[in-house]
């Protein structure tokens, strides 16, 4: 009989130990699940935890806590496991100077900016001085300025020498105050001068002496300040395109027109200029261009003689502009994209050869743009070549 209770009770025992282990496993389960849920989500840390900002990962909530940062003494340590950009540290370093929150930013440490900090800068709506601030360098190198990211006005570090790139206005006075060399003001460029106080007299004028560059007053004839008074734009050649006529009063200058041999003005009558002229901008003809002759032109444009247009030769992907004509494209190392402008009135009647010389069809050369009723033209023979011209609003395959 009390063998049956002993084996009774010992399966009672191993049932409820078997029945504890399932039970730990279930739970270690659902801890894992919820872990799991909680790396995926957000984080709420104190007050109102329910309540978290859709656009945060993390939320820090509190009326009398704040938010502690890692202080370092120096950043040593840190630098050696190559910290990444936007992390904070706040630097408590021996010196009180370099104390303060900073951010890895372009590889380095930031140090963000405070108001006890800011107030050693210089700020662009004006200061208030006591007369011991500088601006400038402390090395010898180069102080230079900057409007429009145009360098202005360079301070030479070595020397002090002043270096302004354009003109300078003086308002009032100018005053040289160095005695130590003969030229007070040395001007290696033209002067110009401005409501300049003159004599009644107008018999003075200021020259400048050629051995030494200083200028001087000199006084003249009353003659030679006669005014002088633009004329009549004239029909003949003169061999100085300009000439003189004296008068009792005043004298007269006149402008002659231009001819194949002499200087002058444009008129609006017929003419021929002579030697070689070059056009900043562009050039328009309002009927006809003739080229190579001295005839009248038989089309809008005659070229009596060559032709020659831009050509060059491309082995990557290129965006054609007005200055192509013919592109050779060698794709022998690569498939090759050719863009071409989109259409535009601006454009109309431009025309684009591009032919392909290498690349076989192992790569293919792409023509991309609004073609006729697609956006490309694949080119994938070597030789093979398209010629494209716009009407302004789509390019066409003109064979």
């Amino acid at each position: 009989m009390v063998g049956f209770h002993f084996t009774h009770l010992n399966r009672k025992l191993f049932f409820m130990k078997k029945l504890y282990s399932s039970l730990s496993k279930v739970l270690l389960t659902a801890v894992l699940i919820l872990a799991t849920g909680a790396a995926f989500s957000q984080l709420k840390v104190g007050t109102n935890p329910t309540q978290i900002n859709k656009s945060s990962i993390l939320e820090l909530e509190s009326d009398r806590q704040g938010f502690l940062l890692t202080r370092l003494v120096d950043t040593l340590n840190i630098n050696a496991l190559t910290p990444p950009d936007g992390m904070l540290i706040y630097l408590q370093s021996a010196s009180p100077a370099g104390r303060g929150l900073y951010i890895r930013k372009s590889g380095i440490w930031q140090r963000f900016l405070t108001d006890s900090s800011a107030l050693d800068k210089w700020s662009k709506s004006g200061d208030l001085l006591n007369g011991a601030e500088k601006m400038g360098s402390l090395n010898a190198q180069k102080l230079r300025l900057i409007t429009n990211n145009i360098e202005r006005l360079t301070i030479d570090g070595s020397t002090g020498d002043v270096n302004i790139s354009n003109s300078v206005v003086i308002n009032k006075s100018l005053a040289v105050t160095d005695t130590t060399t003969t030229g007070k003001l040395v001007v290696k460029d033209s002067v110009s001068f401005n409501k300049i106080n003159r004599s009644a007299a107008l018999t003075e004028v200021l020259v400048i002496d050629t051995a030494d560059g200083s200028v001087r007053r000199r006084g003249l004839s009353p003659d030679a300040f006669k005014s002088l008074v633009m004329g009549s734009f004239r029909t003949t050649t003169n061999a100085n395109g300009l000439s003189r006529i004296t008068g009792a009063v005043s004298d007269t200058l006149v402008l002659h027109p231009a001819s194949a041999t002499t200087p002058g003005g444009v008129s609006a009558i017929t003419q021929t200029f002579g030697g070689k002229k070059t056009f900043q901008d562009s050039l328009t003809a309002a009927q006809t261009l003739l080229v190579g002759g001295t005839a009248t032109a038989n089309s809008t444009l005659q070229v009596q003689g060559s032709v020659s247009f831009p050509i060059r030769t491309v082995t990557a992907s290129t965006t054609l502009t007005n200055v192509d004509y013919t592109v050779l494209v060698n794709a022998a190392g690569a498939a090759v994209n050719i863009a071409l402008p989109t259409p535009s009135n601006s454009i109309t009647g431009r025309i684009y050869i591009i032919k392909k010389i290498a690349g076989g069809l192992a790569n293919d050369v792409i023509v991309n743009g609004a073609i006729e009723d697609g956006t490309s033209y694949p080119l994938y023979n070597d030789w093979t070549v398209v010629k494209v011209q716009t009407d302004g609003n789509r390019w066409y395959v003109i064979k």
